[in-house]
């Protein structure tokens, strides 16, 4: 995978928007220590581009930058596991404290998009997981709550959960319903304090999905859907 998907936190007493990106991946990405990296908005996000170690001028590189709005950061530590960087050029971007991102990247360069409101990019907890699952505080926000019963439809591209409520009595109706519409009923769960839904491997097939991809969730209240990442619909 070539991307990361991340939050934008805060720094300072001012709180000013920052960024952290981590991973092995900077430094293969010739992101390392002391390094100097040129930060600019762009349209539909910003953009980090690693400087040329042959800058004719470094005062003519600088005035460049800050005429375009951006900044120019030596942002990684740790070994070039860490790229930080904060500032107002990442407000005029569009960029806010909380906002959920991804980060595409390639060698010498990063591209950030900011997600679509109730949007998160779900990743394989490891390469090697056979189970896929939904997790976290924005399932209870829209209603996913421990217990609570939901219909999962699956077609090419796309797995679609629409919640049903909490009817135990039913159950046996509704798993009838299920299979005579093909689709299958799965129920959230809290496990050891982490509440989530498991997406049956059936779905995943049936979806055209594999176990160890990204998907794209959208989130509204009773409903979440799943589609396969497109960089081109973020805006890369």
């Amino acid at each position: 995978m070539n991307f990361q998907a991340f939050s934008v936190t805060s720094s300072g007493a001012a709180k000013r928007p920052r960024i952290l990106l981590h991973g092995t991946w900077l430094a293969r990405m010739g992101f390392k220590p002391d390094m100097l990296i040129q930060a600019l908005s762009e349209p539909g996000g910003i953009i980090l581009r690693l400087c040329d170690e042959s800058i004719p001028k470094y005062s003519a590189l600088v005035q460049e930058t800050q005429a375009k709005g951006g900044k120019l950061i030596r942002g990684c530590c740790e070994q070039g596991l860490t790229l930080v960087t904060s500032g107002d050029y990442i407000r005029s971007a569009g960029l806010a404290v909380g906002d959920a991102c991804i980060a595409r990247y390639d060698y010498g360069i990063i591209r950030i998009r900011k997600l679509p409101p109730q949007t998160r990019v779900l990743l394989p907890k490891s390469p090697d997981s056979k189970i896929r699952l939904i997790c976290g505080t924005i399932l209870t926000s829209n209603g996913f709550i421990p217990g609570a019963l939901a219909f999962v439809k699956t077609e090419p591209g796309k797995i679609e959960f629409r919640l049903h409520g909490q009817d135990a009595d039913n159950y046996r109706t509704m798993m009838k319903y299920a299979r005579a519409n093909q689709m299958s009923l799965m129920q959230v769960i809290n496990a050891a304090g982490v509440i989530r839904v498991q997406i049956p491997d059936l779905c995943l097939q049936r979806a055209g999905f594999f176990t160890d991809e990204a998907f794209i969730a959208h989130y509204g209240y009773g409903a979440i859907t799943l589609n396969r990442l497109d960089f081109e619909a973020l805006g890369f």
